[in-house]
């Protein structure tokens, strides 16, 4: 055991050396930056008094009066910009980036009503693609101001086939402490389909204030088979928590949140788990186009013994994860993600505790199909490919089912995907899954083809 532990010590370092590199250490022998600073801002002030002058000699010249406005914008200020960009507009009365600076420094100062005014105007204009994309963002700024509540989500429904949904041996005969066993049939690997409905439901409420808001997420998963009834799954859990924007420290791109977990689960129709816990979630833009994000979460975990799961209250304990993402957008067209995972899981007993390590990857191609029938062309369908493993490392041995050795598990799978675009936001879509597990537990041991068919419907 104390072999394991240190073997998991040693990988939470390597997890947090990852996090440093991908994330960014701070630089300890750089020096104090508030000289370089203050000196920046005084020549930033030293500029914006040549142009003052340089503008009363010449009033005309756009340029300079542009200039003159975007530097007392940088040091504060508002009111001297907004009155500069107001004169210009009396030589040129419909240029789009006048409007937009206008509005944007009006939407700075809590005038939302000029704001909106001049944001729209230039919306108007024929503007070029990035003036357009700042005017859009500055325009939804003021729509979340007035509606702080937003809600977003997806409705997913429908088939599922399993080779094998009891996730059990194909082989009818296992070794069990030393002794060859012929296995149940409830206790063999059993082909089965089941219909499904998955919800996922994101609520945020923005404290206009510097981009923090609350946030709330309800997740809700039933899935109920044909034939193996013991196996029926359903699933509630809902996270809330404050959310807060870094942008104040000059990072835009940057967020930080913490959460409460709260869950239950039934399986075969009876309560199966409760849990509790917290989580922090971290995110950062890595350039304009990779996004790392962070997930670190405990959960405490109730098991709930029925006529199906008659021992598994012995897994009662708590989990800690931690789910680290990278995700690029290589092109518009493709999209690559790469996740990193562990697990620490705790029962009450050895055989029930374990750590998990996991890796998968996912690869998705956007692209444009003319309209055929109910098939939409104004969304792009999506193709995906992804795969991943898992390493599974127990704390004892089961003396139940080998006493002399402890458990220890690998599992792969490949999957690929098709999504097809639909009329008013439904997409339809089927994925296929081949998974393999391989234990030195025979019991352990299973593969499983998985094909699914369903619809779904963001909002």
């Amino acid at each position: 055991m104390f072999a394991r532990r240190n073997r998991r010590s040693n990988l939470l370092l390597a997890f947090a050396a990852a996090l440093l590199v991908m994330c960014g250490a701070p630089d300890i022998t750089r020096a104090d930056d508030t000289e370089t600073a203050a000196g920046a801002s005084a020549a930033v002030e030293a500029r914006r008094e040549q142009l003052f002058v340089a503008m009363l000699n010449d009033p005309t010249n756009l340029d300079i009066a542009f200039e003159y406005a975007m530097l007392s914008a940088q040091l504060g200020d508002y009111e001297g910009a907004i009155a500069t960009l107001e004169r210009m507009l009396i030589y040129a009365p419909n240029l789009p980036r006048l409007q937009l600076e206008l509005g944007v420094l009006y939407y700075r100062i809590g005038a939302t009503d000029l704001a909106r005014s001049y944001l729209e105007a230039a919306r108007r204009q024929n503007t070029p693609p990035q003036v357009e994309d700042r005017v859009d963002t500055f325009l939804a700024r003021l729509e979340q101001q007035e509606n702080p509540l937003s809600v977003s989500g997806s409705v997913s429904g429908g088939f599922r086939y399993q080779s094998n949904a009891t996730a059990a041996p194909d082989q009818n005969i296992v070794n069990i402490n030393g002794v060859p066993i012929r296995l149940d049939a409830n206790a063999q690997a059993q082909a089965d389909g089941n219909v499904f409905a998955l919800g996922d439901v994101h609520f945020i409420y923005d404290l206009q204030n510097q981009n923090d808001f609350i946030e709330a997420n309800i997740v809700t998963y039933n899935a109920l088979f044909f034939d193996v009834t013991r196996v029926n799954l359903q699933l509630l859990e809902g996270q809330l928590g404050p959310n807060f924007g870094f942008g104040r420290f000059g990072l835009d791109g940057t967020r930080l949140g913490a959460y409460g977990i709260a869950g239950v689960t039934a399986l075969g129709s009876n309560l199966y788990t409760t849990q509790y816990g917290a989580g922090a979630r971290f995110q950062s833009r890595l350039g304009g186009n990779v996004l790392f994000d962070s997930r670190n979460e405990y959960r405490a975990v109730n098991y709930s013994n029925s006529s199906n799961y008659p021992t598994v209250r012995q897994q009662t304990g708590g989990e800690f994860a931690t789910t680290n993402t990278l995700t690029a957008s290589v092109t518009p067209q493709i999209l690559l993600q790469g996740t990193a995972q562990a697990r620490f899981v705790y029962g009450r007993n050895d055989f029930n505790t374990y750590d998990e390590y996991a890796l998968w990857a996912r690869g998705t191609y956007y692209f444009y199909l003319p309209k055929l029938g109910i098939l939409s062309a104004d969304s792009p369908w999506s193709a995906s490919l992804a795969g991943g493993g898992f390493l599974r490392y127990y704390d004892g041995p089961d003396p139940l089912l080998n006493p002399g050795k402890t458990e220890e598990d690998d599992t792969y799978w490949v999957e690929a995907g098709l999504e097809a675009p639909l009329e008013n936001g439904f997409s339809t879509f089927v994925t296929g899954q081949l998974r393999q597990q391989n234990s030195n537990y025979e019991t352990r041991d299973y593969f499983n083809a998985i094909l699914t068919v369903g619809l779904t419907k963001r909002f």
